[in-house]
């Protein structure tokens, strides 16, 4: 499950706002700001790419409640792993 807590934290501690965030998104403020108020949770895809703007692993953003989107973020975060290795 989406750990909006860590979300905030990490955004917060590369000292973006969530327009920033949201501009480097290209998504709308609100859609930030619903996240981190709990109200909506993000596809895993949307958090690949949050995860990336962030510079922290996928797994960062997720708690341990929900093993099956845990265990996607997982392969996703190899398969990331992997094509940076390669482009090295």
């Amino acid at each position: 499950m989406f750990d909006r807590h860590a979300f905030a934290a990490r955004r917060l501690t590369l000292g973006l706002s969530v327009e920033e965030l949201a501009d480097e998104m290209v998504i709308a403020p609100s859609t930030l700001y619903r996240w981190e108020s709990g109200e909506t949770s993000p596809s895993l895809r949307m958090l690949v790419q949050a995860s990336r703007h962030l510079c922290t692993p996928l797994l960062s953003l997720l708690t341990d409640e929900d093993t099956e989107q845990r265990r996607k973020a997982t392969a996703v975060d190899t398969l990331i792993r992997e094509d940076a290795s390669k482009a090295a």
